[in-house]
């Protein structure tokens, strides 16, 4: 992997970890201008870098359309994994796509833990009174987590050689 297409994974990465972290969304916008750019980066070697480009859209697609389709993950989740797709290729993205998956359970468990704690707050009388959750704020950004393992194990893989 050259340093044009990491530098490129590393952008893709920081995007997509900041907008899902702070609004829980990947935007269409983002998807298009990396899928464009991988595209163009992966024609510069050739067409056999673009057909295994392609090859590693298509199984981060296939990855996580069926939990799409059980309302298990977003939409921008299964995108970002087919542009990482993209830019890695099919084998690297078996590796990061299952550090994603790793991350993102320890991740889970963390929020579960977070979420079912009981919250408590002393009222003036002082007694403990309990503190409901909201539920939405306990979501995780997937698709974040997915590209910030799947940069770095690549940066990491490249620099271990």
């Amino acid at each position: 992997m050259g340093p044009i297409r990491l530098s490129f994974l590393w952008l893709f990465a920081a995007a997509a970890a900041y907008l899902d972290l702070r609004y829980r969304k990947v935007p269409n916008w983002l998807i298009l201008c990396v899928l464009s750019g991988g595209v163009i980066i992966s024609l510069e070697g050739g067409w056999s870098d673009l057909r295994y480009g392609l090859c590693g859209f298509v199984l981060g697609l296939l990855l996580l359309l069926p939990a799409f389709v059980l309302h298990m993950v977003g939409g921008g989740d299964v995108k970002s994994l087919a542009v990482i797709g993209l830019f890695v290729g099919p084998h690297l993205l078996w590796v990061s796509f299952l550090l994603g998956a790793a991350v993102g359970g320890m991740l889970s468990l963390v929020i579960l833990a977070a979420r079912y704690l009981p919250r408590t707050r002393r009222s003036s009388g002082g007694e403990r009174r309990f503190i409901p959750q909201k539920a939405g704020a306990w979501t995780l950004p997937y698709a974040g987590i997915l590209s910030v393992c799947a940069a770095l194990y690549i940066h990491l893989s490249l620099l271990l050689r």
